[in-house]
């Protein structure tokens, strides 16, 4: 078969700024590709989405900004096409300009991208009945700072459909009459009233970013009713999204779904989402305490830091799992777990949106088993069996 060229290849771009957009199409447009959408207006992007002619979507965001991630897990969600995510910045995108050999790699790896996707994707099909977005993971690291993400890993093939039926992701922020006045006024009811001493609890961290609340609500959503774990999930949120994952979660999970708050008693059969703007600790009881996040942190919440308490207060019978996300946020974490005597697990690369955090977890060699997350509900609930 004849190789595609590469002027046959429409490109959409979303871009954090107008600079760093017009900068990616003259990149991509000098190195023979067709641009034919650019945007730095997320929203607006998706509706113009609909009616480009688009064969493979670049996307090139700051993590750290709430409303772009709103609208990449829309993207990610309702559209079919491949889609290439970079993380390199403004400053990384204005050094590579420079570079002709950088847009060049780039305009091929977007042209791997489409031409891999080829005429798999059928866009007559309902949208729950359409294959996942093949997602190419690769970070593009040329000119990047010293402290810039690592490169991740080349493109894997497709993951099937999702089992569980997803709700709408935070599509109704507007509408949630949910207001409570923060996390400190919440009082969570609890699905097992069986209190469990402190010294046996298990707690698994759950660390998550981009395409993470997909992932952990089919981890959830497959988990056992007995299980006997209390489990902290570390997203990377916005602060005022957490009562609505907290709704969205508890809709999908036999286990009790509340956001942290001070005072609250880690309980087996809980989900405590630790609040995006406070750094949680851990008394010697078993209680949470929160404080102000650190000035310098780069994530929100900081899940490296969560993960660290967990495994300085509960040791061996602390564990982590990975989910899907970009950047690297969780390694140092992961280390501190397994050096206390703790488990390591990671969700593999098929079914990620994004394989980045995952992937670094697993260049600690600390991760001990991969999966998908139904597979890793199962696995957990097969870890702590008397007899597996």
């Amino acid at each position: 078969m004849q190789e595609t060229a590469l002027q046959s290849i429409k490109v959409a771009i979303l871009a954090s700024s107008n600079d760093q957009s017009q900068q990616l199409q003259t990149l991509l447009e000098n190195s023979g590709l067709e641009v034919v959408l650019v945007e730095a207006d997320g929203h607006q992007f998706l509706d113009r989405l609909k009616n480009s002619t688009a064969e493979v979507l670049l996307i090139d965001v700051c993590e750290s900004d709430d409303a772009e991630m709103d609208v990449i897990d829309s993207i990610t969600e309702q559209n079919d096409l491949p889609i290439l995510f970079n993380d390199s910045g403004p400053e990384g995108v204005s050094l590579a300009a420079t570079s002709e050999l950088w847009g060049k790699k780039l305009a091929q790896k977007l042209t791997e991208l489409a031409k891999r996707n080829g005429t798999a994707i059928r866009k007559s099909k309902p949208a729950a009945e359409r294959p996942h977005p093949m997602v190419d993971r690769q970070t593009i690291a040329v000119h990047k700072k010293a402290n810039a993400k690592p490169s991740e890993p080349p493109i894997k093939p497709q993951w099937e459909a999702e089992s569980v039926e997803e709700p709408d992701h935070f599509a109704d922020l507007e509408e949630l009459s949910l207001e409570l006045g923060g996390v400190d006024k919440i009082t969570p009811a609890t699905k097992d009233s069986n209190e469990t001493p402190s010294t046996e609890l298990n707690v698994w961290v759950l660390g998550a970013s981009l395409g993470g609340p997909q992932a952990v609500r089919q981890f959830l959503a497959a988990i056992a009713p007995d299980l006997p774990v209390a489990f902290i999930l570390a997203q990377h949120i916005g602060a005022s999204h957490i009562n609505l994952l907290a709704e969205q979660l508890n809709r999908v999970t036999p286990f009790t779904v509340v956001p942290g708050r001070n005072g609250h008693k880690l309980r087996h059969h809980e989900v405590i989402l630790t609040p995006a703007d406070k750094q949680l600790s851990l008394t010697d009881d078993g209680f949470i305490a929160l404080k102000p996040s650190p000035p310098a942190a780069v994530y929100s919440p900081s899940i490296d830091l969560v993960m660290t308490e967990v495994a300085r207060r509960f040791g061996a019978k602390a564990g982590t799992i990975i989910f899907s996300g970009m950047g690297d946020d969780g390694a140092r974490g992961c280390e501190a777990i397994a050096e206390s005597g703790g488990v390591v697990w990671a969700q593999d690369i098929a079914s990620c949106v994004v394989s980045s955090m995952p992937d670094q977890a697993r260049k600690t060699g600390k991760v001990s088993y991969s999966a998908n997350p139904e597979q890793l509900a199962k696995q957990l609930y097969e870890f702590y069996q008397p007899n597996s």
